[in-house]
């Protein structure tokens, strides 16, 4: 009988498991290999400290790779699947409390989850979804709907941008279009959770349950063909609701995997020669002496950097130099050079990014700038607090706001802070300005 497939076999949650399993063999091994270490001066004894952990993180780890199926083999039916930006501790919570019997309070729980502050956070990260883009207008009112209890207006809407966005999607990764909600459609991905073949697809085919009869009974399962067609005439509750939005959120990863060609499993990787090899730990050696070598900066605004100015009052190779040159853009609102500043969005072609930009600030025209903290929170990230002064609307607003920066080399990977070739990037900057700093 073939065993049916898990999510916990995927890569990315298989391998931490697997590294366990490889420490557990080493652990069992060091009673041979601590005397030949302790020749080399090797300290075994903080090597038999460290091991000694491993049970404790086995036990997290398996309960960890155990969620994503225990929770969809309860909830998928009830119109639930888990997802990559899924809160754990929601979904483990909710998991026990069904388990242990209470699975209606478990799915109010979900229910709560899902309020309107969580639903804007879970949309602001469909950004980076380039096919959501065109959608995000309708997204907004959908939103304004949900957080003023209009659950007849919200949901129709939701399922509508679900269905084109997958639609849109599926030819480009599969070759045909198949909105969400068609059948046939195939929304599975390599390591992915939510793109498992027991999350979205099973998904799909709860929604698209064909609804015959007019019904004005409650629902709790946001079926397509009936609300739409008006026979589902009980659709408008928060419970339906939630699970229209979360089931857009659980499509993000399958869609930014179709955006970027890696819906397939990828070719196994080359074996590493020697020299590719030694190289590779070379390369481990040097980034760990850096880290360990790495220091936060204390810098007294005014004293060891100055509080405003164009990017050439500031130390090459800084972030407050990046954020400043940024910055001065933005006053004169060159968005093809403050695109320059900050990561390109997954997916997307770098060529668009100064409309991406634009977007964000083209409504505030900035006057000034003055930097009143610095903080190096680690050795690839700084946070820049910064007091702006800009027109919006014809109205002159001041405010402090958070920019989170991030050192790359030139591979893309966070780099310590001062690594030739690196270069500063601005996390948050199509967040920046909505999120309250505290």
């Amino acid at each position: 009988m073939t065993k049916e497939p898990q999510i916990r076999d995927i890569p990315s949650i298989k391998k931490p498991l697997q590294d366990l399993e490889d420490l557990k063999t080493i652990k069992d091994t060091m009673p041979l290999l601590n005397p030949l270490l302790k020749q080399f001066g090797v300290d075994t004894d903080q090597i038999d400290k460290e091991l000694e952990k491993i049970v404790e993180l086995e036990t997290s780890a398996e309960e960890m790779a155990s969620i994503p199926d225990r929770f969809n083999n309860l909830f998928a039916k009830r119109g639930w699947i888990i997802y990559d930006l899924m809160n754990y501790e929601v979904a483990k919570e909710v998991v026990k409390k069904a388990e242990a019997g209470d699975i209606d309070g478990a799915e109010k729980d979900l229910v709560d989850y899902y309020d309107p502050e969580k639903v804007k956070w879970n949309l602001n990260q469909m950004k980076h979804v380039e096919a959501f883009r065109p959608r995000w207008r309708l997204a907004q009112k959908a939103l304004i709907d949900y957080r003023e209890e209009r659950y007849h207006a919200c949901v129709p809407v939701v399922l509508a941008l679900l269905d084109g966005m997958i639609n849109e999607l599926h030819e480009k990764g599969r070759g045909s279009k198949k909105g969400f909600f068609a059948e046939g459609v195939n929304l599975e991905a390599w390591d992915s959770i939510s793109a498992h073949n027991k999350g979205l697809e099973a998904l799909a085919n709860i929604f698209r349950t064909g609804r015959k009869k007019t019904t004005t009974e409650k629902i709790t399962i946001p079926y397509r063909n009936g609300i739409l067609h008006g026979m589902d005439l009980g659709y408008d509750n928060k419970m339906v609701a939630a699970k229209a939005w979360a089931a857009l959120f659980a499509t993000r990863d399958w869609a930014m995997k179709a955006e970027k060609g890696l819906l397939d499993t990828p070719a196994p990787e080359k074996e590493l020669t020697l020299e590719e090899l030694t190289e590779q730990i070379h390369k481990i050696g040097t980034k760990k002496a850096q880290l360990k070598a790495w220091k936060p900066r204390v810098l007294d605004i005014g004293q060891d950097v100055p509080s405003t100015g164009g990017q050439e009052v500031f130390e090459s190779g800084t972030p407050e130099r990046r954020l400043a040159e940024f910055l001065t853009y933005w006053k004169i609102r060159n968005y093809g050079f403050m695109a320059k500043c900050v990561p390109p969005d997954p997916g997307n072609d770098t060529k668009r990014m100064p409309g991406r930009v634009r977007e964000v600030y083209d409504s505030k025209h900035l006057k000034s700038f003055e930097y009143t903290k610095i903080s190096d929170d680690a050795p690839a990230i700084t946070v820049i607090q910064v007091k702006l002064m800009y027109e919006e609307y014809e109205k002159e607003v001041e405010r402090l706001v958070k920019f989170r920066m991030i050192n790359k080399d030139a591979k893309g990977e966070p780099a310590v802070h001062g690594i030739p070739g690196s270069n500063w990037e601005i996390l948050n900057w199509d967040t920046a300005l909505t999120v309250p700093s505290y």
